[in-house]
């Protein structure tokens, strides 16, 4: 039996993959999103806290199923102090989130298989061929959005990954959250080395409580985070565990090639600072199901032609460049030092530097602080 052909293949159904089949049935390519997993849901452990601009470049409308509450978020340095920012998100039930993606690509015309694994990609006569445990399927471009061991990146060769960051989640039940509408995040060598711990309430006795860390032991720091804060985590229960490496390192060098193109953790597209990787990576897929959709339908799938998406997701580029040179100089501060920055810097500064923004505008400011003009505003300066 020949293989069905498709204009696009979308590999992995998180929050880049659900956008890329979205992205490319609205262009109007005949496209195909495989999902290993039985569901399409959440299934990496994230703090799931997000701005309004993700749902916005989502396309997706805040409803309640969705957004579980408001939520500002209060940025703690080593020694307890802590910087509040005003500026309200929202913390989402993830899984429901890329549902509804997954939802507008199904209407816009993908067609959709659950419990479907890809096992090996390859190129073939112009095309890219994808056998699964079920079958074979044709494609002019696949687009690996199949997660930090993608097997698409295997299947081409690719054998650079973005440095990772361990993380281990745990969903608490029972908890007395003295903040139920802020998410938190603690700073600090002692709490998190090169990392940080977060609780992020889904209600007022339900949180998410995590922790990434570099070389140390995940779980033993978020243990002992939990029971630094016994007093609203004492008597919970723990009733979700999981971990899993986030990409913290940027973007690989390349994730446009002839015929295919990476995205989400599979290319690094995730803020590197903050770990977050929603809003960056269903921009990603976004730009990289039109750009193959276009020229799948063209008949030029060749990396020269793909590479537009390079062009469509540079602003996000430039973010993620700068938010992980912010991250490099960070992780070299003491505990002193971080105490010291958290004394001088206000909400928008926290969010420029942690978001990759206005990086310039906050390395001017620190020039003026002896101690750290030095060792971070200059070489911020020179990011």
């Amino acid at each position: 039996m020949s293989a069905r052909k498709f204009d696009v293949i979308v590999v992995g159904a998180g929050p880049a993959g659900v956008s890329a089949a979205k992205a490319a049935a609205r262009s109007g390519a005949k496209t195909l999103l495989l999902e290993k997993r039985p569901t399409i849901m959440a299934n990496k452990p994230c703090g799931e806290a997000v701005s309004q601009e993700t749902l916005k470049t989502a396309g997706v409308p805040p409803k309640p199923s969705i957004v579980l509450h408001k939520a500002y978020a209060l940025v703690y340095a080593p020694n307890m102090n802590y910087v509040k920012i005003d500026r309200i998100g929202f913390s989402i039930n993830k899984s429901i989130f890329i549902q509804e993606i997954a939802a507008h690509a199904a209407e816009a015309g993908a067609e959709i298989h659950v419990r479907e694994e890809a096992v090996h990609v390859r190129p073939s006569n112009g095309s890219m061929v994808v056998k699964t445990n079920r079958g074979e399927y044709e494609a002019g471009v696949v687009i690996g959005a199949d997660g930090y061991n993608s097997t698409v990146a295997r299947s081409l060769g690719i054998r650079e990954k973005s440095e990772p960051i361990p993380t281990v989640q745990y969903i608490m039940a029972g908890c007395k959250l003295e903040y139920p509408d802020a998410v938190r995040f603690y700073l600090g060598n002692e709490v998190a080395p090169k990392g940080y711990a977060w609780i992020f309430p889904r209600s007022d006795t339900l949180a998410e409580v995590g922790i990434g860390v570099r070389g140390a032991p995940a779980k033993i720091y978020l243990d002992r985070f939990v029971k630094r804060f016994e007093h609203e985590l004492g008597g919970a229960q723990i009733i979700d565990y999981r971990g899993a490496p986030v990409p913290i390192g940027g973007m690989i060098s390349e994730v446009v090639f002839d015929g295919a193109m990476l995205v989400g953790d599979a290319a690094g597209t995730v803020i590197p600072l903050t770990g977050a990787g929603i809003h960056s990576s269903v921009a990603a897929g976004l730009a990289a199901g039109e750009v193959a959709a276009k020229a799948a339908q063209e008949g030029d799938t060749s990396k020269r032609r793909l590479s537009e998406f390079y062009e469509r997701y540079k602003p996000w580029i430039e973010r993620i460049n700068k938010s992980l040179r912010v991250m490099r100089i960070l992780e070299k501060m003491s505990d002193d030092e971080l105490n010291t920055l958290a004394e001088i810097l206000g909400e928008e500064d926290i969010l420029d530097l942690a978001n990759g923004m206005n990086v310039a505008r906050v390395a001017k400011k620190l020039l003026k602080h002896p101690l750290l003009a030095l060792k971070l505003a200059k070489p911020l300066l020179q990011a």
